[in-house]
């Protein structure tokens, strides 16, 4: 083989084989099932809460932040500090439960009673909340830190 052409050929593979390796590997990360251990370490989160358009409630609208700690066993434990309709809640401790089934999707439920549905990316990275309580409005976001 020429030497161009063998220069060639080795700059075409170095640009097409990480490409494929990329692509195999978001392959593989898209089959992958998860589960409660899906959610493992501290995550840091922010939410918002309002009230129905027809309803007036103290505390709404509400804003949340801080981080929440996962076991990978179906348990959660965190601290949030909370701006409710103006008041403050600096640090307070939270806890919940937590379902993952096999497509990213289940449910958490806070020590309070309240409950979310909750979506998370396939490797455990984010994920997204929204409560299912009737008459309820509230969203959370997370992020693996």
């Amino acid at each position: 083989m020429k030497p161009i052409v063998r220069s060639m050929s080795l700059v075409l593979a170095g640009m097409i084989l990480p490409g494929v390796a990329l692509g195999s590997e978001r392959k593989n990360h898209q089959d992958e099932e998860c589960s409660v251990a899906t959610l493992f370490g501290e995550y840091l989160f922010t939410g918002r809460a309002d009230a129905p358009a027809y309803a007036h409630t103290a505390g709404l609208p509400s804003v949340f932040a801080g981080v929440f700690t996962f076991n990978g066993e179906g348990e959660m434990s965190g601290v949030s500090s909370q701006s409710r309709g103006g008041v403050t809640f600096s640090r307070r401790n939270v806890s919940a439960t937590y379902i993952l089934d096999s497509n990213c999707m289940g449910t958490i439920t806070f020590s309070g009673g309240e409950r979310f549905d909750i979506f998370i990316a396939r490797d455990g990275g984010e994920g997204n909340f929204i409560r299912v309580d009737e008459g309820s409005i509230a969203t959370r976001t997370i992020r693996r830190q």
